[in-house]
């Protein structure tokens, strides 16, 4: 403000300091330690000024309190701060915050009383590199330590400031990580939470709320990781971006790209699935409604263009609106641990894509197992088809886990000759020997996935052929519960199982606005059952 003293919200934060040392007297908490933080600058200069005038104002607090001098003024501005601001914030975090613990309230005369003391009791000192000042809290074990710390890089990390009530923060920075460890108002706070205060900016708040939120959502990729029994190198992990802050610095994040939620141009299938007799009911009825809805179907070999010897089991339904796939994926329950299988997401990635007239027509394949001695049929919507048998991989008590669902002829369902041609080619063009990318010795006689998409997404100009993004291809599976292996799913409903192949695409929709760091798993397409 161009003036020699403390900013009238600095000035705020400290009256909220001295309430909440005089809270903590009044139950019983006098001997245990207080602090607060001022973080405004990393500038040891700057800091040095700002403990001046902190000090000379905690001074002139005690001094009209103790001698009574100029205080009529001061008292009655203090006793309505606190009575409409500071007591009213101390009920609302209870009810928000507090479980378990009866905390009490006191009046601005309980206050009052004990503020001479509390004053007096308040230290001032400057916690950096040049200063003297040390945060003698061992010292002060017996009769704890009320302090006001100023500083900068010293504060930031590794410091512990026992008992932090008041927290005055205004230093930036622009990484997550840095960003977390200066900001010291987290941890326990038993007795005295409520009294805490954080004094910032706005711009601060919603940077702390963005990285609060990804977090979070970064633990829940975590649990997700630990429940389908992967590792970090098996795992996509991400994490939400800003359009200002970055997640750490560049060094840490060389095996880090930006992405957005999309899922043009891949190829999602379900793999694991919830073992509760219920949810697979709630799946089975969803199908069963929305294949009822299509009405009647043709053979699964009446595609446009079906290869010499190929013959599939199935019923084929072709134009289906967007809207009642849509439906289906939301009364979908997909398990926790489907990676990035999360049916209500990926409804709305259709719906983002509809906007651009894109993934508005479904072609949607019913799909069976080849006739054989071991057959199982079952009726679904009105149509009947033999069930797969998918035994369990991996051991789990909460869930059903296969180690992938498609035939990879599958994304090839109801191709024209010249689209299943070209597919074919760019496959082999695109081939490289590669058996660790489950590629094969041979060139391939039939298309693969990510070539299949490629051609209905981007076309083919020389050979005539046009883009078709406005179609996606959903294909349904009935999975026998009593070939499964998992003892849950006895007498239970078939499993319905999906995958849906989405043509790549150049439009800028994604399922959100949010955008993610993902590590080299998730971008660099490791998972193979997504392909």
């Amino acid at each position: 403000q161009g003036e020699d003293r403390v900013p009238d919200s600095l000035a705020e934060a400290i009256r909220s300091f001295v309430y909440a040392c005089a809270v903590r007297k009044l139950r019983g908490q006098g001997s245990k330690h207080s602090s607060m933080l001022i973080h405004v600058t990393r500038f040891t200069s700057v800091q040095n000024a700002v403990v001046n005038q902190v000090a000379e104002y905690v001074r002139d607090l005690k001094g009209r309190y103790t001698r009574g001098i100029e205080l009529e003024n001061l008292e009655a501005s203090m006793r309505t701060e606190y009575q409409e601001t500071f007591l009213p914030g101390m009920q609302g975090i209870r009810s928000a915050l507090v479980e378990g613990e009866t905390l009490e309230d006191f009046s601005w005369a309980d206050i009052r009383a004990v503020l001479p003391d509390v004053l007096s009791d308040i230290r001032v000192r400057e916690i950096n590199g040049t200063a003297k000042d040390a945060l003698d809290y061992a010292e002060n074990d017996g009769t704890g330590l009320k302090v006001i710390a100023i500083g900068g890089d010293k504060l930031a990390r590794g410091l512990t400031l026992e008992g932090l009530c008041t927290s005055y923060f205004l230093r930036t920075t622009r990484m997550y990580d840095t960003l977390m460890q200066m900001g010291r108002w987290f941890g326990y706070r038993d007795g005295y939470l409520d009294v805490c205060r954080l004094y910032t900016s706005q711009e601060m708040v919603e940077w702390f709320g963005h990285i609060a939120d990804a977090a979070e959502e970064l633990r829940q990729e975590f649990d997700n990781m630990v429940a389908a029994g992967a590792t970090p190198k098996q795992f996509g992990l991400r994490v939400k971006s800003h359009s200002v802050l970055t997640v750490t610095s560049r060094a840490k994040m060389r095996n880090a790209r930006a992405m957005q939620l999309t899922y043009s141009g891949d190829l999602l299938q379900t793999i694991v699935f919830p073992n509760r007799k219920e949810d697979i009911t709630a799946n089975f009825n969803a199908t069963d409604r929305f294949i009822s809805a299509l009405g009647p179907s043709a053979d699964l070999n009446d595609q446009h263009f079906v290869p010499q010897g190929q013959k599939w089991n199935g019923h084929l339904w072709r134009n289906v609106s967007a809207l009642n796939v849509i439906s289906f994926l939301r009364d979908y329950r997909t398990h926790s641990a489907s990676f990035r299988i999360m049916s209500p997401l990926i409804a709305d990635f259709i719906e983002e894509m509809n906007k651009d007239r894109e993934l508005t027509s479904w072609t949607v394949a019913l799909i069976g197992k080849d006739t054989g001695p071991d057959d199982k049929y079952r009726t679904v919507g009105g149509a009947s088809v033999n069930m797969l048998k998918r035994r369990r991989t991996t051991e789990h008590a909460d869930r059903y886990s296969i180690k992938t669902l498609i035939s990879p002829r599958d994304q090839a369902i109801d191709l024209t000759e010249a689209e299943w041609m070209a597919a074919l080619d760019l496959s082999q063009k695109t081939w490289r020997n590669d058996t660790d990318r489950n590629e094969g010795k041979e060139p391939p006689s039939e298309p693969r996935g990510p070539q299949i998409r490629h051609v209905l997404g981007e076309g083919v100009a020389e050979a005539g052929i046009p883009t078709r993004r406005e179609r996606g291809l959903l294909m349904l599976y009935l999975l026998d519960p009593e070939g499964a292996g998992v003892d849950e799913l006895k007498d239970a409903d078939p499993v319905v199982a999906w995958a849906i192949s989405f043509p790549s695409s150049t439009s800028e929709r994604r399922v959100s606005n949010s955008r993610y760091i993902a590590n080299s798993v998730l971008w660099g397409g490791l998972n193979d059952w997504v392909d």
